[in-house]
């Protein structure tokens, strides 16, 4: 065989062989990017979701004649004046909209920490009687994300309103 053959083959294989070792290098630092990107990605909501539940807990320090109507079942109806149920209620619409955005960022958290976001939500629904009517008046304006992490009998509930 001629010499330019076997030196045009051997750097045809040279330059293909070199192409494919840049490919590997690149595309393994692509996926470390990506990498970090998304573990960015995830303590930037991780972080954003913190500081909604500390606002949450200062409002309830600031408020605290309506912490029981979320932590003790405590029922609207002993609300003593009109002004207080209106603060629960409007702060059941806050609570629910915050439980909701959590649910549609569970994904988005590492796995060892979504069981207990999980528990969050299903504490909370379970520990208010408002929380548990609002969100069964209003289910239409919240995620099915959300609503499918709230115990069975609210969804047994929403499966005979729906048929």
């Amino acid at each position: 065989m001629d010499p330019t053959v076997i030196a045009a083959i051997t750097g045809i294989l040279g330059v293909i062989l070199g192409a494919v070792i840049g490919g590997i290098f690149a595309l393994k630092a692509t996926k470390r990017q990506v990498e970090v990107m998304l573990l960015q990605s995830r303590g930037g909501v991780n972080e954003r979701l913190y500081s909604q539940s500390l606002e949450i807990m200062r409002f309830f320090a600031e408020n605290p004649e309506l912490r029981p109507y979320f932590y003790d079942n405590k029922d609207l109806n002993e609300a003593p004046s009109e002004l207080e149920k209106l603060k629960v209620l409007s702060t059941a619409e806050m609570v629910s909209g915050f439980m909701e955005l959590v649910a549609l960022q569970l994904t988005e958290q590492p796995a060892e920490i979504q069981p207990r976001w999980k528990a969050y939500i299903v504490d909370g629904y379970n520990s208010s009687a408002v929380m548990r009517e609002h969100i069964a008046t209003c289910t239409a304006w919240y995620a099915d994300d959300f609503l499918r992490l709230l115990p069975a009998n609210l969804q047994t509930a929403l499966k005979d309103e729906s048929n």
